[in-house]
């Protein structure tokens, strides 16, 4: 109930990387919760404190980017209106040793959903390798394929359940698969997270991930 609590007062925060002109509105939600977006551009080394969270609001949330080479904005035929926005400007790299790499600070502990966007435009068959470093077991994903006209899970984003400590850390990345080719690239587009007591009032306890990872919905 401790940690419940916790999660309950917890931030909500959207990023999208990109040019401000080119962020979603607040009333998008992609594959998680509407609400306010911040636009970053985020080279290489940056630091950007006082995140918005969905409400607008002011946080002492700050994230550090490390890895991603560039923000780039291309024009994907295939995706449309406020998907294109989210969608169509991302963070690269070329080094299959060095990921496009957030590091959170300031993070209220809790349990988090966190969904990690990262989707090639125009190249669809290239895919990203995501891993968020406060997951059980530290699991990778590997994201891409064919627009399907909406979100789908492996396709355009990762799904993570973690669980924030007091130190109030998240680190999460994307990079280029293992065995495949570097010039390729590996995108991040946006990423979202939300405390899982949004979507839940109460039926868990403190570690048990895997179980909430089985019953939130997509």
């Amino acid at each position: 109930m401790v940690l419940l609590a916790a999660a309950a007062s917890a931030e909500s925060i959207n990023i999208d990387f990109g040019q401000p002109d080119n962020a979603p509105p607040a009333s998008y939600a992609a594959a998680g919760r509407a609400g306010v977006w911040n636009a970053l551009v985020a080279p290489n080394g940056s630091t950007t404190i006082d995140l918005l969270d969905v409400d607008g609001d002011v946080t002492d949330v700050s994230v550090r980017q490390l890895g991603g080479t560039a923000t780039l904005t291309v024009d994907d035929p295939t995706t449309l209106g406020e998907d294109s926005l989210l969608l169509d400007d991302y963070l690269v790299t070329f080094n299959a040793q060095i990921e496009s790499c957030l590091f959170f600070e300031n993070v209220d502990p809790g349990l988090y959903e966190v969904l990690l966007y990262a989707w090639m435009p125009l190249q669809p068959a290239v895919l990203s390798y995501t891993n968020i470093d406060q997951e059980d077991d530290n699991p990778h994903y590997e994201v891409g394929g064919a627009w399907t006209g909406e979100h789908t899970e492996l396709v355009t984003y990762s799904r993570h359940i973690v669980e924030v400590g007091a130190n109030g850390i998240l680190n999460m990345h994307s990079g280029i698969v293992p065995a495949a080719d570097p010039q390729l690239g590996a995108a991040l587009n946006a990423m979202q997270f939300r405390p899982l007591a949004e979507l839940f009032s109460d039926g868990f306890e403190s570690g048990d991930t895997a179980a909430w990872s089985a019953t939130v919905p997509n």
